[in-house]
């Protein structure tokens, strides 16, 4: 599965789906036909699972299945950061991600890296 493949079936779920739905669950994996999404709690769960025959049809024949699992705390474990502790990355990289992410449509990918530089410590080059 390609990152563009991914990208595709990302922004189509988000073209699908209601925003407010979209805020509650996230594509989790896509692998041999089967797309895998975290809903918040059951209630998201549920409606997702009605809207499955759309999704599958607006995906078209490259989703053959969906496997929807409630997982609360998805978000949370996303990035388990300490307070105390900042992980560190380096400038070249806090730059690469940067340029990466400020290349990329809005997503929850972009999201993830915005939050995840934020959230780190920069280490000062070493010439």
């Amino acid at each position: 599965m390609s990152a563009n493949q991914i990208i595709e079936i990302q922004c189509t779920f988000f073209r699908i789906v209601s925003p407010q739905l979209a805020k509650r669950c996230i594509i989790g994996k896509f692998s041999d036909g089967l797309l895998v999404i975290y809903a918040d709690n059951s209630t998201i769960a549920a409606k997702l699972k009605y809207i499955t025959p759309s999704l599958l049809r607006k995906f078209g024949s490259q989703v053959e299945s969906i496997q929807i699992i409630v997982y609360a705390d998805y978000r949370k474990n996303l990035f388990s950061i300490s307070s105390k502790q900042k992980p560190q990355l380096s400038q070249r990289a806090a730059q690469n991600l940067n340029q990466f992410a400020l290349a990329m449509p809005l997503s929850p990918l972009r999201t993830a890296i915005e939050s995840l530089l934020n959230n780190c410590k920069t280490e000062p080059n070493h010439s």
